[in-house]
This record gives structure tokens, sequence and C-alpha cells, in this order.
């Protein structure tokens, strides 16, 4: 009767071991044909912080506010400094791991706005705001709108954020000639500008850079689509 009993366990253990094979394999058979098919860089052709950078910050949760024309970004993660290698590899592949399997199917977009469609977003949040609409008008008619990031708090200590804040600075412009394109990463989620700077503001336009966790701020150069672009545009 032990004997039994015995061996239908090591076959009820077997089985289970079994599917959840089966399962882990089918599971990395689709997280590396997803990879494939979205067209994320590989490693030796990525330009991500993970590999680039001596040091860098590791977000893990972030928030954006709107206050006026300007956007507030708080930051919480971990500061990563000559992380191993192995480590470096790690992050690369897990990211686009996480972008494949992340269920809210969030993006951001590499974006170009002309001069006028710069002055009138400017205009548009600052409308928002205490200006009166005369003078916000005024102000952004005969200005090229360059933005520019200015950290306001580095983190100190555990579980510190980091805030920084992005904002328009109207640049007087002679000639409308003069004005240039500005481009910007777009979270279509919350319709907005998101504060990044870096290679992922040069991938073509139209480059959708997916969301590695659930906040705009978990995008990296892993994750964007740059091999599609390539061949839509061949």
């Amino acid at each position: 009767m032990l004997n039994f009993a015995s061996k239908r366990s090591n076959l009820l253990f077997t089985g289970f071991a079994l599917a959840a094979t089966a399962m882990t394999t089918t599971l990395v058979r689709y997280v590396h044909h997803e990879i494939q098919r979205r067209g994320y860089p590989s490693w030796e052709e990525c330009q991500c912080d993970f590999k680039r950078k001596q040091a860098f910050f590791q977000v893990w949760h972030s928030r954006h506010q709107r206050r006026g024309a300007t956007i507030v970004t708080q930051e919480w993660g971990t500061h990563l400094i000559n992380p191993a290698p192995w480590l470096r590899r790690a992050f690369h592949h897990g990211s686009q791991a996480l972008a494949v399997l992340n269920l809210g199917n969030h993006y951001v977009e590499r974006v170009t706005l002309n001069p006028q469609e710069a002055r009138n977003f400017v205009r548009s949040l600052q409308s928002e705001s205490e200006e009166p609409e005369s003078s916000v008008a005024e102000l952004t008619e005969q200005h090229q709108m360059v933005w520019r990031r200015e950290i306001l708090h580095v983190p100190t200590h555990l579980f510190d954020p980091y805030i920084y804040r992005l904002y328009p600075v109207p640049v007087r412009i002679k000639d409308e000639r003069q004005a240039h394109e500005l481009p910007v990463l777009w979270d279509t989620n919350s319709d907005m500008p998101l504060t990044v700077e870096g290679p992922l503001l040069e991938t073509p336009r139209e480059t959708r850079i997916d969301y590695i966790g659930w906040t705009s701020s978990q995008v990296a150069y892993c994750t964007a689509r740059v091999e599609k672009r390539k061949e839509h545009q061949g």
C-alpha cells in the first residue's frame, strides 16, 4: 500500500514537473518570438544606458505632474554604479521580456513637433495657468520653444525620489526659417511629452518604445522597435 502511494506521489510530481517545464518552454519561445517580431535591438546593437553608461538610475516607479507648461517628474529607483557585465546584460534582456509580458500595452512614441505645433502645445498648457491669454499668445507668437530639463532633487538615502522638471523656454527668433523642429517622446497614456533625453530622441520618427513596467519612465532603448522601423522604411 505504501509503495502504491509512493508511486502515485512520484507520478504526480513528475506530471507537475513536466507541465511546468512545458509551460516555461512555451513562454520562453513566445517571448523570444515577440522580441523578434517587435524588432527590439540586440545587445550588440542596443544604445541603452545599461550598456553605455558607467552609472545609471534604474526606475521602479514614477509620477508625473503638469503644472501649467511645466512637467514635474518624481522617480523612485536604484542608482547603480559600475554594475557587472552580466548584470548589464540581465537588465537589457530582462527589460525586453518584461515589455513583452506587460499586459497594459502602454508605450511612448518618438514624435517631432514643428515650430508651430510646439508653440501651440505650450500655449495650450499655459492657458490652464493664471497667466492672461493675451500675454501667453504674445509670448509664444514670435518665439521658438526650447525644452529644458532641470534637476530639482537627487536621491541621498533609501526611498528618496529623483525629482526634475521639463519646461519650455521661449527663444526669440528673427526669421521664422530659423525655427527648428522639436523632437520629443510622447506618452500616449497621459497625452503629454516625457522628460527623457539621450539616444531615444535619436530614433526615427514614429518609433514606438514599449513600457518595461507600469509607468512611462520605465522605458529604454532596449524596447524601441527600431528594427521594425528600418524594415518599414526600406
